[in-house]
């Protein structure tokens, strides 16, 4: 199960042992204190029937690296819409973690909380009650967050989606001509019931500068009838999507991959672009593609720096190119320098396709890698194609990056 991520959202983890947080009067070392001297509420919410989850108090990480609990209690819900936990407890002061276990399949907000007991007291300036929320697991790679209960008041985040959507199938191959179908599904993730109204906006576009669009330029778009619906907790309701193939000019698009986005719906009434809202369509081609590894191996230098192209893939689905530089300094004038390199392509003389640039430094060496990510995959290659022209146009050091060094760089790779 994916609870780590990279993508699309971007968390603060507080941890109290390294941020000031302010309390009534400086934490002092710990002392014995009373028994029984906090008092603490936690809902849990989203917890299914007959399922189990545990409540563990500990120092902080940052203080006691076992984590050996102070308190530990395992809940489990017998039907309930929320389960309420009353901890009562003897801590002195310091700073502490507040933690829920669950099964793999709930992304947790939050996944802890972290506070600071000081003169027998929670420190907790905003009055914060403690609610742990499960949702379904997203897609992609997320992180479960910590929020600290000590934290000095600040403007509230952004509210939790309560709607989360997708596409079915989010993959999809069709032929030329054949109408491409995608359903929308939109499922209400909170504890309440949601009223949905959403306008749909589809939209199809290629992921490259191409004959047809620029990058971000819809090739096709559609609106839907305005959608009103209330959704109960875990509810769901679709919208049903077709594509002919066509452009906005009417043409057939030629084969490739193109990638299906919608518009996320907000409760508020306001609509906002998502990222992660993608579906991908490979329309292939009708003669079928190439099914080959080619090992090329050769190196082009130029102005001291020495490009090799190592191999081609090629698949049924995709292109992917393997290609690493040797710059004049080795080693590189520090350890975090990567050659970056701006590439671009053609077959058979066609569109000259460009792609992205970056790469990853190992050793002594840059070693690039186009190709092979969903999305940002690269056309696959039609039966019958003759050449392969590859080129880096430029190419630059991560240190120095307005030091660019002018190629190009370039491969004629037969494919026959």
């Amino acid at each position: 199960m994916k609870k780590l991520i990279i993508g699309l959202i971007v968390v603060i983890l507080l941890v109290p042992v390294s941020c000031a947080a302010p309390a009534p009067a400086p934490a002092p070392a710990p002392t014995a204190t009373a028994p029984d001297n906090i008092r603490m509420t936690v809902t849990v919410n989203g917890l299914e029937k007959g399922e189990e989850a545990t409540l563990t108090l500990s120092l902080s990480p940052g203080i006691d690296p076992t984590g050996k609990p102070i308190f530990k209690q395992t809940i489990k819900n017998n039907g309930e819409r929320s389960l309420t936990v009353k901890i009562t407890t003897s801590l002195k002061d310091g700073y502490y973690l507040l933690l829920l276990e669950t099964p793999d399949k709930y992304f947790r907000e939050p996944k802890g909380y972290l506070f600071m007991v000081s003169q027998s007291q929670i420190v907790n300036p905003t009055g914060r009650n403690v609610i742990f929320n499960l949702r379904p697991q997203p897609e992609g790679l997320w992180a479960e967050a910590y929020i600290s209960l000590s934290a000095p008041p600040k403007a509230p985040p952004p509210p939790a989606p309560l709607i989360f959507s997708r596409a079915v199938p989010d993959e999809a191959y069709y032929l030329p001509g054949e109408t491409v179908e995608v359903k929308l599904l939109f499922k209400n993730v909170s504890s309440n019931n949601v009223t949905l109204k959403y306008l749909p906006e589809i939209h199809v576009a290629k992921h490259h500068v191409g004959k047809h669009l620029s990058t971000g330029q819809a090739l096709y778009s559609w609106t839907g009838r305005e959608l009103l619906v209330e959704l109960k907790p875990d509810e769901t309701t679709t919208i049903d999507f077709t594509w002919d193939q066509k452009d906005t000019k009417g043409e057939q698009v030629p084969p490739g991959w193109y990638y299906i986005t919608w518009k996320d719906p907000n409760v508020t009434g306001e609509t906002v672009w998502k990222t992660g809202n993608v579906a991908m369509v490979l329309v292939r081609y009708s003669q079928g593609a190439i099914e080959k590894i080619i090992e090329v191996n050769e190196s082009r230098t130029v102005k001291d720096i020495t490009i090799t192209l190592e191999r081609i893939v090629l698949t049924t689905e995709e292109m992917m190119i393997y290609v690493r530089g040797t710059p004049a300094y080795i080693p590189p004038p520090s350890k975090n320098s990567q050659m970056e390199g701006f590439a671009e392509y053609s077959i058979d003389g066609g569109e000259v396709i460009p792609l992205g640039g970056g790469s990853l430094w190992k050793e002594n060496r840059s070693e690039f890698h186009w190709g092979g990510t969903r999305p940002g995959m690269l056309d696959p290659v039609p039966n019958g194609a003759k050449e392969l022209v590859f080129r880096i146009k430029n190419v630059s050091m991560t240190h120095t990056p307005s030091e660019i060094v002018e190629g190009p760089w370039e491969f004629k790779i037969p494919l026959e």
